[in-house]
């Protein structure tokens, strides 16, 4: 773990370099994953060069804002509060296809947009301190499509994007993020009461073996290739795992494929 630490903070410093930049920025929601990037980040580049958006929703829960606002002052980050209700106020005013959408739709469409508000602002500070966005989405999220595209998805560089989401709680633990941010239940902060276990239907331990045998066993590879996908859940049945379980997350990995893609440019000659 310790060879990752310094692996990870070379990485922030060498891309930063080689970008041009000096400073990060990056949203604190008050979780595990965002707390320990900023940790990594504070590690490689200083406290100083280290920028962070606080940036709650109509539906966060206040535990959330006051877990990040105490990691801001306990690792002596310059932070910024951005409330997203004017936001979200006008979005819901205005916007015709949101006020046509069920309930639980509704709240999905403004988890949403809050997602990509905040990349926004989030992008849009950058741009102001001449600083690089950093992710905070991990591996486990990403196999799954668990984020926003253009949303908490985007970044310039994600250095947690290799971990998965039980690997987190072991980094967190070792770089001393406080207790109370560790064993907190994760949670996307989409709407009120939400958590990513609750919605994945099974816990990080769980998805996260379930993943890592998914990659072993090269599915990725052909995520594109649906002939391939009945012979990858036979050999997860082989594995162990319940036909529930495979029917639910496999689905999640193939279908959200695209989120993990960069925009696909059409490099036909064209001659005037």
């Amino acid at each position: 773990m310790d060879s990752f630490i310094k692996d990870c903070t070379h990485f922030i410093q060498e891309q930063c370099a080689l970008r041009g930049f000096k400073k990060v920025v990056l949203g604190l929601s008050g979780g595990v994953d965002s707390a320990v990037v900023a940790y990594l980040a504070t590690l490689a580049l200083g406290k100083n060069n280290v920028k962070t958006l606080l940036m709650p929703s109509m539906s966060s829960a206040q535990s959330h804002f006051d877990d990040a606002l105490t990691l801001a002052t306990l690792l002596d980050l310059e932070h910024k509060i951005i409330k997203l209700q004017p936001f979200q106020a006008a979005y819901m005013q205005n916007v015709d296809s949101y006020r046509e959408r069920e309930d639980m739709a509704q709240k999905l469409a403004m988890g949403n947009f809050c997602a990509r508000m905040r990349m926004a602002l989030l992008y849009d500070y950058a741009s102001a301190q001449n600083a690089l966005v950093l992710g905070t989405s991990n591996k486990s999220e990403l196999l799954l499509g668990y984020g926003t595209i253009f949303g908490d998805l985007a970044c310039a560089l994600n250095p947690i994007g290799n971990l998965y989401k039980t690997q987190i709680f072991a980094l967190a633990q070792k770089l001393s993020v406080p207790e109370n941010i560790v064993r907190k239940m994760p949670s996307a902060d989409l709407f009120a009461n939400q958590s990513d276990e609750g919605d994945l239907g099974y816990s990080y331990s769980e998805i996260d073996n379930f993943l890592r045998a998914f990659v072993k066993l090269e599915g990725l590879r052909g995520e594109q290739e649906v002939h391939i996908r009945p012979h990858i859940k036979e050999a997860l049945k082989r594995e162990g795992f319940a036909e529930e379980m495979i029917e639910s997350l496999s689905p999640r990995i193939w279908n959200n494929a695209f989120k993990r893609a960069m925009p696909l440019i059409f490099k036909g000659d064209f001659i005037l």
